[in-house]
């Protein structure tokens, strides 16, 4: 320890012993010592690339298996070696930078303590690598990522936690890689609905087939896909008609604060009257559920619906009006309450008033 507060250059001749010493610094590293932190960075900075990541790859099997060891150690020097170093010296070793993530994103599938901030740092991490590869050299690592996840639920997990901030981070760019995640994102979702809903979701709530963080992450990715599809041409017509149902199905969950912006938004995605019309029947003849949480998470979705179509929503009231009639005498005050709140906002957006309707 007196040695990395003395000295924090790292001279080339100690590369022999970066395995060992990466592990050290992680056995400490907890405790966000400014001076382990250094050596880490410096480290990452100084070792050049092709010398520093096979140390870096025999150092995760030691750290990411063990409770006392951080793998914050890792990621830091990660960080900062991407940073440092040239774009093309990075292309030349995507091989095995590609090894390493797929060991680092197995935190959550192999790890004895799980925190979600390490593997937050360890998605940043590969975000910045991201912004050094060009499309055809990202999706190749894309697809391995996503063909290593398939089969566990953990796995899975981490990578639509991956697929979740890079879509928010990289924008309507994500979507040149939408298709080669699409297939996998409606599975999910399909596998995502309440196998048991007893009335009122009975004394326990929804078991879900799959983790309901998959099922968050799943949606943040598609909401993230659809908001930045500013062309339309990710959403297409045959898109809509499978995500649709898959969405729908969702909507008897308790908790749908992942799930409303997501499938409130893909209409306004798909661009096209007879899909929004499709959609406006298919939502609101849910309301008619015996479960009056379902008609509530109906009504939800459904105002975030109309504040996201604005002026366009005109053309959807005459369909709409005895659904909302009814929706207005709805025996629960949840429900109720919501319905006057689509009332006001369509009021706001048509300027009239919608009491010679209703």
């Amino acid at each position: 320890k007196q040695w990395y507060q003395r000295r924090v250059r790292v001279p080339q001749f100690m590369s022999a012993y970066i395995t060992d010493i990466l592990i050290a610094i992680s056995k400490e590293y907890h405790v966000r010592d400014e001076g382990l932190q250094k050596l880490s960075l410096e480290i990452g900075a100084a070792i050049k690339l092709r010398v520093l990541l096979p140390c870096v790859t025999s150092a995760i099997e030691t750290i990411i298996t063990s409770t006392d060891h951080d793998l914050r150690a890792v990621t830091d020097m990660l960080t900062k070696t991407i940073e440092t170093n040239v774009t093309h010296d990075i292309k030349s070793q995507v091989g095995t930078i590609t090894t390493i993530f797929v060991k680092l994103l197995s935190y959550r599938d192999t790890a004895t303590g799980f925190n979600d901030a390490i593997e937050d740092e360890v998605i940043e991490c590969f975000v910045g690598l991201v912004y050094k590869l060009t499309e055809k050299e990202f999706l190749p690592l894309l697809v391995t990522l996503l063909e290593w996840s398939e089969g566990s639920l953990d796995r899975s997990t981490a990578f639509y936690n991956l697929a979740a901030q890079l879509s928010q981070k990289l924008q309507g760019l994500f979507l040149l890689f939408g298709g080669s995640v699409y297939v996998s994102l409606v599975e999910v979702l399909q596998n995502c609905k309440p196998t048991d809903t007893s009335p009122e979701f009975g004394n326990k709530r929804p078991k879900l087939e799959l983790g309901s963080e998959l099922c968050k992450f799943a949606l943040q990715t598609l909401y993230n896909m659809l908001r930045y599809d500013t062309t339309h041409a990710f959403t297409t017509a045959d898109r809509f008609e499978t995500l649709l149902p898959a969405l729908l199905d969702l909507i008897t969950l308790p908790d749908i604060t992942h799930l409303t912006p997501a499938l409130a938004q893909l209409p306004v995605a798909a661009n096209s009257d007879r899909l929004w019309k499709q959609f406006n029947f298919q939502l609101l003849n849910l309301s008619k559920s015996p479960l009056p949480k379902v008609r509530e998470n109906v009504v939800t979705v459904y105002k975030e619906f109309v504040m996201k179509l604005g002026q366009d929503y005109s053309i959807l009231l005459p369909d709409t009006l005895p659904f909302l009639a009814e929706l207005l005498e709805d025996s629960d005050s949840n429900v109720e309450e919501k319905t006057h709140q689509i009332v006001k906002a369509i009021e706001d957006i048509t300027g009239e008033s919608m009491d010679q309707y209703l």
